[in-house]
């Protein structure tokens, strides 16, 4: 299958106080250019709704090991890389104007019913065009759930506000990693970036629920997050997330 290719550039509104591009922006990239195959394909939201079906990301890993900067012209290339029980799997590169490769990311998809909320088999609604036998990922996921937060050091909470709601009513996939990154140490956020994460989405969330973010030390510049509704402690994700030192150049002065 032919991979598609999608450019953006980066925003003012897409980067974080130094000048790197924000989680969200990045993953919003993602979202976008995944659609915009699946709508080529066949199979995007404009013929899935009218079917009583949507897509929802199930699982995500991105890794960011070169800074995106303002400024920065992408090209984010994707293709569908098989299918695992009842997820869709789709792979993704980032690549700078210059050819330069600065980021990576696997996902995991279901195709939800609207009316009962659950997933159905991919198989059932993807055609042949799709592959079914899963290719080597350009990210690894380790099988099952990521590990339960039982402890924690940090803890935020917030309302979900209307900005936080997609087309499916529920709070889209890109407000998670902003709720968890908020649970930060601030010392961590000016003096490091993010460079890794991977969230498994287990529930939804809905308009004016509370949410707790929580956080635990996991190792060097690594971090356990789970974000969770507070009204009957259900776990709505659980992520993982690697910092490292931002360039001095842009380091801000001691405040």
């Amino acid at each position: 299958m032919q991979t598609h290719r999608q450019r953006f550039g980066v925003h003012t509104y897409e980067v974080d106080a130094f000048g790197t591009i924000a989680i969200a922006a990045l993953s919003g990239y993602l979202q976008e250019v995944a659609g915009q195959h699946a709508a080529a394909l066949g199979v995007g939201l404009d013929v899935l709704m009218p079917r009583g079906l949507t897509w929802v990301l199930a699982r995500q890993r991105i890794e960011n090991p070169v800074p995106i900067v303002l400024g920065d012209r992408l090209e984010i290339e994707t293709w569908p890389a098989g299918i695992d029980r009842l997820a869709a799997l789709r792979d993704f590169v980032v690549r700078r104007a210059d050819g330069a490769e600065v980021a990576r990311a696997t996902t995991q998809w279901f195709v939800l019913d609207l009316a009962t909320r659950r997933p159905v088999r991919p198989a059932d609604v993807l055609d042949a065009r799709f592959p079914r036998e899963p290719s080597a990922p350009v990210l690894t996921l380790e099988p099952g759930r990521l590990p339960e937060l039982r402890e924690w050091e940090h803890q935020k909470r917030f309302h979900v506000r209307y900005g936080d709601i997609d087309v499916n009513m529920h709070v889209t996939n890109t407000s998670y990693p902003t709720w968890a990154q908020e649970v930060v140490p601030r010392e961590v956020f000016r003096a490091r970036r993010l460079a890794d994460l991977e969230v498994q989405f287990l529930a939804e969330a809905h308009y004016g629920s509370a949410i707790l973010s929580r956080l635990a030390p996991a190792g060097e510049g690594r971090y356990a997050h789970a974000i969770v509704r507070e009204e009957d402690e259900k776990e709505l994700a659980r992520l993982v997330t690697r910092w490292v030192p931002r360039p001095e150049a842009i380091l801000p002065a001691a405040r």
